[in-house]
């Protein structure tokens, strides 16, 4: 049954769009001026309007007013096997992208979106840099049929069939859409656990210090003097305790709020399979629906650490073709799920994957005398020497076994096995990831030699596909040049399309 083509006339976004427009306009206004407002409010009496300001406001008002008269000359159709775009106000331009080249078509409803019942939508081709087309506002039943009548014309792709323990491990459902996984609030509760605490709080404590610097400067105030007013605040040691308990409080806000941005991003995420590839849906008050079509993922990657390890789960991601630039926007990234979970994406995006046969390499026992003296034995001797006169000094070569053990764990960590058809890898000590790669995917090799590599002949070999690359590092010369000429040969010998 084909669907009827919509939008065969030239078809404006929703009215909603402007508010949209003016939205964007005051957040950049307010962002940019808002020590300003802090001023006017709290301490009226500085002066604070110069003809910088002035002309700031003037130029985001003449901004805003030209992006109103380009929502009317802004147009949208499908016409002849193609998806066009006109748009200009004193320059006109026309956009015509071939329906086929659509990759992916994403949805994103902010709580305003949803009260008017419109969707932002975001639509990413083969090969382009950044988004193609980007619309701000349209009914979430148009933007539905223009999905829909998209993955119908690249229904002819070719679409891994579901095996037969795929078909036992997904519930029954509609053919075009099937549930995978569904992150429920204990799941959520996990990952935000496990998120990175400490890069959160050192973020968290440079804003608030930037921030305290700006309003103590809009309001006039000494924060130094004002603190030194506080009873037994005076004393150098009292500033040492208020520093540590600093960190404390930082580090126990950086847990609420990574615990908070979790809800808010992944509540209810759900992940199905669709005619053409994946889809996510998640989000509390902004929901957001991100694709990946089949032929245009690249590799699976995941990742761990000691929690995510704790609770059997890890971060998935899988990366889509698209110019480095956009690489990361473009990553189907689920922030975690369970093993059994990974096996099923895994079986869904590579059906032939269990019936391999892989053969197992390990990487060259070079690197932990490289390790040792990176993380180790040079850290130590640099530290040693800057903290020579302080008491306690010597507690720094406690490091050394350490690094050292990290050192031997890195080396029997780092793991890859290579197949007539794919190539897997895991390393890392602490945090720990994996790959899966196809062979016929990759677009280039390169074999990488400094003189620490060359005086050992040894070399990395690093694989390049259209979504990023992945290393195989410290192999004997030998072996890395056996792994380019294999990889090369299937990808000359393969005819299958690589997206």
């Amino acid at each position: 049954m084909h669907q009827q083509v919509p939008f065969p006339e030239p078809t404006r976004q929703s009215s909603a769009a402007i508010l949209f427009i003016l939205g964007n306009v005051l957040r950049i206004l307010v962002r940019q001026l808002w020590v300003l407002i802090l001023v006017i409010f709290f301490n009226p009496k500085k002066q604070v309007f110069g003809g910088f300001t002035w002309l700031f406001i003037g130029m985001a008002l003449l901004g805003a007013l030209i992006s109103v008269i380009s929502w009317f000359n802004f147009y949208f159709y499908i016409r002849d096997g193609e998806l066009v775009l006109e748009k200009g106000v004193l320059r006109k331009t026309k956009i015509n992208v071939p329906l086929d080249r659509i990759q992916t078509i994403n949805f994103k409803q902010g709580i305003m979106h949803q009260a008017l019942n419109v969707v932002a939508v975001e639509i990413d081709t083969a090969g382009s840099v950044g988004k193609e087309f980007s619309l701000q506002a349209i009914r979430k039943e148009q933007a539905e049929a223009l999905r829909s009548y998209v993955e119908q014309v690249n229904s002819k792709a070719k679409t891994p069939p579901a095996t037969e323990n795929e078909k036992a491990t997904i519930p029954t459902q509609k053919a075009e859409e099937l549930l995978l996984f569904h992150l429920k609030p204990a799941d959520l509760l996990k990952i935000g656990l496990s998120q990175n605490h400490l890069r959160t709080a050192g973020i968290i404590m440079a804003f608030a210090y930037g921030f305290m610097d700006d309003v103590a400067n809009a309001l006039d105030i000494k924060l130094e003097e004002e603190l030194e007013k506080v009873p037994g605040m005076a004393a150098d040691d009292h500033y040492a305790f208020l520093f540590l308990w600093g960190v404390v409080f930082f580090l126990l806000l950086s847990v609420l709020l990574s615990l908070l941005n979790t809800v808010l991003r992944y509540f209810d995420l759900r992940v199905f399979k669709t005619l053409n590839g994946l889809k996510m849906v998640s989000g509390l008050f902004t929901r957001q629906e991100v694709s990946a079509s089949f032929p245009k993922i690249q590799f699976l990657r995941w990742s761990d650490n000691p929690l995510r390890r704790h609770f059997k789960m890890v971060h998935l991601r899988l990366p889509q073709a698209a110019s480095v630039a956009v690489g990361r926007k473009t990553t189907f990234s689920v922030p975690g799920c369970y093993q059994d979970q990974l096996a099923v994406v895994q079986r869904i995006c590579f059906p032939e994957e269990d019936h391999r046969e892989y053969t197992a390499h390990g990487i060259h026992r070079r690197v932990i005398w490289r390790q040792i003296w990176l993380q180790a034995i040079g850290p130590v001797a640099v530290l040693l020497y800057l903290s020579w006169s302080m008491p306690g000094h010597w507690l720094l070569l406690l490091w050394l076994p350490i690094g050292v053990w990290l050192a031997i764990r890195f080396h029997k960590n780092w793991q890859w096995q290579i197949s007539r058809e794919s190539l897997r890898a895991q390393w890392g000590v602490v945090t720990r990831r994996g790959v899966l790669l196809e062979l016929y995917k990759v677009q280039g090799i390169t074999l990488h030699e400094n003189w620490f590599l060359r005086r050992r002949n040894l070399a990395h070999v690093e694989l390049h596909t259209a979504a990023g690359s992945v290393r195989i590092p410290y192999l004997p010369k030998e072996k890395a040049t056996q792994l380019s000429n294999w990889v090369l040969y299937k990808v000359e010998a393969s005819g299958r399309e690589w997206m």
